[in-house]
C-alpha cells in the first residue's frame, strides 16, 4: 500500500508541534478543528448521535428558535402557514430556518400548493430526487456540484428554483443574488440540469476566488477544502476542514462517527478522496469531493457527482485500510479531507 500526501503533512505536523513542546494528545498529532456538531454554540462535540437521545434535527430545531424570535403577528402568520400546509410543514420549517424570512415562507406555501407531486418531492428532497440532474458538468466540479447539492438540501427555495425554474420575490438564495435577471429568465424553462450547470459555475468562483493568499485558486485543480468550508451552507451550522491522515484508525474513526452523528441530524457532510503513492504521486493528493447524505449500519450514504447516483460507502473498510476503489468515492480509495459542520 501506497501513502497519501495529507498523510505525510499531518505527521510533519505532529513532528513540529512534538519539536515546539506543544501538548501531545493523541499521539502527538497537532489540535484540529472541531469533528462534529455543538450541543450550543460554542461547545462542538464528537459524540455520535442517539446515544442517549434521539438525534435532534439541524434544520428543524434551527426553525424553532427562529420562531420563537419573531414577532408576535409574524409568528402567528408562520404558525397559521403549517397548520393549512401540514403535507409541506417539513419543508416549510427549513425554508424558515434558511431564509429568516416568514414573506418567503408564505410564498413558497403558495407556490406549493400549485406544484406536480414530482415537483413537491424534488423540493421536499432534491438530493435523492434530482441526483442525476445535479451531477457534475466537467472533471473540475465535483466540489462545486456537492456544494450545489448540500445547499438545495437545506434550502428548499433554491432546490425549488433549481427543480422547477420558479424564483420568490423574497428569500432569493445567496448563490443566486448576483444572477441578472435576463439570465435568470433564460434559465426558468430550461432543463434542471442546465440550472445545476450555471450554479455549480458560480459556486467554483466563489469557493476558488482569493484561495490562495488572496488570489484565485487554480480552476483546473477543482475546489480547495478551505474554500468549500467558506462557501458551504446549510442551515443552523457553519463548516470547518479538517485534513485526514486514515493510517490513524482512530482518528478516522473518530471524523467518520462525526460525519454519521452530522447526517443523523440531517446535515450533510462534504468528503475528500483520493488514492496513493502506489498509483502514482499524482492521485496520492485529494482528486475527488462527495456528499455523504446518509448513514445505515456500517455504512455512509453518499451522493457521487460523477455518476449523479446515491451509492453505499462502507466505513469499517477505510478504517481498516484495506478499502478497495470505491464507486461511491468515484473510484477512488482513500479519504483525504472532510468538510465538518460545527454549530
Amino acid at each position: 500500500m501506497g501513502w497519501q500526501l495529507t498523510t505525510l503533512v499531518r505527521r510533519l505536523q505532529g513532528v513540529v508541534w512534538r519539536g515546539v513542546g506543544a501538548p501531545q494528545a493523541g499521539g502527538g498529532r497537532p489540535p484540529a478543528p472541531p469533528a462534529g456538531l455543538s450541543s450550543g454554540p460554542t461547545a462542538p462535540s464528537d459524540a455520535p448521535a442517539g446515544e442517549g437521545a434521539a438525534a435532534v434535527d439541524v434544520a428543524a430545531a434551527t426553525a424553532g428558535r427562529l420562531r420563537a424570535m419573531l414577532p408576535v403577528p409574524d409568528r402567528a402568520r408562520y404558525d397559521a402557514l403549517l397548520a393549512e400546509r401540514p403535507d409541506a410543514a417539513p419543508v416549510l420549517a427549513r425554508a424558515l430556518a434558511a431564509t429568516g424570512s416568514v414573506p418567503a415562507v408564505e410564498h413558497l406555501a403558495r407556490r406549493w400548493a400549485v406544484l406536480a407531486p414530482a415537483e413537491r418531492a424534488a423540493v421536499a428532497d432534491p438530493v435523492r430526487v434530482m441526483a442525476h440532474a445535479g451531477r457534475q458538468t466537467d472533471p473540475t466540479t465535483c466540489g462545486s456540484a456537492s456544494l450545489t447539492m448540500l445547499a438545495a438540501a437545506g434550502d428548499p427555495l433554491l432546490a425549488l428554483w433549481l427543480g422547477t425554474g420558479w424564483l420568490p420575490p423574497v428569500g432569493r438564495p445567496p448563490e443566486l443574488a448576483s444572477a441578472g435577471e435576463e439570465r435568470l429568465g433564460s434559465l426558468a424553462h430550461a432543463p434542471a440540469e442546465l440550472r445545476f450547470a450555471a450554479l455549480q459555475r458560480v459556486v467554483k468562483h466563489r469557493t476558488n476566488d482569493r484561495s490562495v493568499l488572496g488570489l484565485p485558486w487554480p480552476a483546473r485543480l477543482g475546489t480547495p477544502p478551505w474554500g468549500a468550508a467558506r462557501e458551504a451552507r446549510y442551515p443552523g451550522v457553519r463548516y470547518v476542514h479538517r485534513m485526514l491522515d486514515d493510517t490513524d484508525r482512530a482518528d478516522l474513526a473518530a471524523v467518520l462517527d462525526a460525519v454519521r452523528d452530522a447526517v443523523g441530524r440531517g446535515v450533510p457532510v462534504p468528503l475528500y478522496a483520493g488514492g496513493d503513492t502506489a498509483r502514482g504521486w499524482a492521485t496520492a493528493l485529494p482528486r475527488h469531493v462527495v456528499l455523504a447524505v446518509g448513514a445505515t449500519a456500517g455504512a455512509l450514504v453518499v451522493w457521487e457527482p460523477s455518476a449523479g447516483r446515491l451509492a453505499s460507502l462502507r466505513t469499517a473498510d477505510l478504517v481498516a485500510g484495506r478499502a478497495a476503489p470505491a464507486a461511491a468515492l468515484g473510484g477512488w480509495n482513500h479519504l483525504m479531507w472532510a468538510v465538518l459542520p460545527v454549530g
